[in-house]
């Protein structure tokens, strides 16, 4: 009864905490209270402390912490640990009245988006995952179980072009890194064998792959100073009790949309450059492709008193480009510039020598 008394002050605690506290300050608020013998050794209270908060974080020795009371744990400075409570842990909800559409809407989110939320969100979530199921399963006035089965079986992410299996990645190690985001907090890890520092500005899913976008502490604090790193490829990473720097104004849309994750030709070739296509005659799909998914914003189509079509465009020397540009095959000719005709050309010829060889 000593301990579990102890344990739910431990809770109330860390609950009425604005910020995440240490286990001496947490020792402090149980000794004071009474909850622990301020005759007692130091180090005994904190042992008897470390093991509450085992407990409450649900780690055992094999296997990992179920966390049922949303413990959120970060590495403090030196060895320390700081604790708190995740204020949205516990919320109910009246699933009796979930509308159908946001039934369907959580039912597409558990099948599309579950490998990307937060571990915390995830376990919340799981509650309305599961009436999700419930309410549209046993609808018959607007949508039969047999519909709602094909709904689901009808909606799919795939990725275009030769498929490449997604590499495994760590959901704990993404978990950390969202729950750094939104505390505004540092993270260090270890990757391709070197430990880093970095302050996380956000994830961006570039199917296959997922990368933590940041800049590596103690560099000048400007999107120049960006990195990005494959998660997957992350072994160990843990939350520091830093403040995290975001350059004003940084937004991940618009970084990638500037092409700062694309692949250069040349690293330090990152000007813009004017495309001009010449898409042959009879290409209609072509065009009509290209119409409703431009290269860029400015880009231009003009139709050719010969039947042929100029497609005029502002792009970058990206392997990304070249890709597509090589892709088209006999249906378009690059005009101009020189240098992006140079890169088609080139990487034509290698592997044309290539195939030639044998």
């Amino acid at each position: 009864m000593e301990s579990f008394l102890r344990r739910l002050a431990i809770l109330e605690y860390l609950r009425q905490a604005k910020e995440h506290v240490s286990t001496d300050q947490i020792v402090s608020f149980l000794t004071n209270e009474g909850y622990l013998d301020e005759q007692a050794k130091a180090r005994t209270r904190y042992r008897s402390v470390q093991r509450d908060l085992n407990f409450l974080l649900g780690r055992e020795e094999d296997g990992e912490p179920d966390n049922n009371f949303g413990l959120d744990e970060v590495q403090g400075d030196g060895r320390s640990r700081l604790w708190r409570v995740d204020p949205y842990n516990g919320l109910s909800y009246d699933f009796e009245k979930m509308p159908q559409n946001m039934a369907i809407a959580f039912a597409m989110t558990q099948k599309h988006l579950s490998d990307l939320l937060p571990r915390n969100t995830h376990q919340e979530l799981q509650r309305l995952f599961l009436a999700a199921e419930h309410k549209l399963a046993h609808s018959t006035k607007v949508l039969t179980s047999k519909n709602y089965g094909r709904l689901k079986d009808a909606i799919e992410f795939y990725q275009r072009g030769q498929t490449l299996k997604a590499a495994d990645y760590e959901l704990d190690h993404l978990d950390t890194i969202y729950r750094a985001i939104a505390q505004q907090k540092q993270v260090s890890f270890e990757y391709r064998d070197k430990l880093y520092r970095v302050h996380p500005l956000g994830v961006a899913i570039l199917l296959p792959k997922l990368y933590l976008v940041g800049m590596k502490a103690g560099e000048v604090t400007s999107v120049d100073e960006t990195r990005n790193f494959l998660i997957h490829k992350i072994k160990t990473i843990w939350i520091e009790n830093r403040t995290a720097e975001v350059p004003d104004g940084f937004e991940l849309k618009r970084y990638l949309e500037q092409g700062n994750m694309d692949v250069f030709i040349e690293s330090r070739d990152k000007q813009t450059y004017r495309l001009k296509l010449q898409i042959k005659q009879g290409q209609f799909r072509l065009i009509e492709d290209l119409t409703e998914s431009p290269v860029s914003e400015d880009q231009m189509v003009i139709e050719q008193a010969n039947g042929t079509y100029l497609l005029e465009a502002s792009v970058r020397r990206t392997v990304q480009l070249r890709s597509w540009l090589v892709s088209m095959g006999q249906a378009c000719q690059v005009i101009a510039p020189e240098v992006i005709r140079e890169d088609v050309i080139s990487h034509m010829t290698l592997a044309l020598n290539l195939y030639t060889k044998s």
